[in-house]
């Protein structure tokens, strides 16, 4: 089945930006487990063909998009470099926030630490915002 929704992917049979079929649909399709199924939609998102959001339809993502890393970090400057042509970071909102539950579990942060809410648009080609939190270590101010 992954390999079913992939090659419908990469030959564009669903495009980028379309709704994947429900994991419902999905499981009469392929007569498949819901892990089965969920097992699938995990491996695409992983290898970056699909944004998966609970409760919500599966996304197919741009596959010719720009290759950024996740595994540690890089600069966009470094990203940039590679790239040819203008390229800019667009910054529309900078400040220091009190974070929702979420975000503090995913930092790993204690009750009353802000952190830096930052929106950005990578001005290359159609690209995705970027938001980024950021611990702050107590010194917003």
């Amino acid at each position: 089945m992954y390999h079913d929704l992939l090659a419908l992917i990469e030959n564009n049979k669903i495009k980028a930006g379309e709704k994947l079929p429900s994991e419902f649909d999905l499981q009469n399709k392929y007569q498949a487990s819901r892990d089965t199924i969920r097992k699938a939609l995990l491996l695409l998102s992983q290898n970056g063909y699909i944004q998966k959001s609970q409760g919500k339809s599966s996304i197919v993502l741009d596959i010719n998009r720009f290759n950024f890393p996740v595994s540690g970090l890089t600069s966009f400057k470094e990203i940039a470099s590679d790239i040819k042509g203008k390229v800019e970071t667009i910054v529309h909102t900078c400040e220091c926030i009190e974070p929702d539950e979420e975000i503090k579990k995913l930092l790993m942060l204690k009750s009353g630490t802000k952190v830096w809410y930052i929106e950005r648009v990578l001005d290359i080609l159609p690209m995705p915002k970027c938001r980024e939190f950021l611990d702050t270590n107590d010194t917003c101010y």
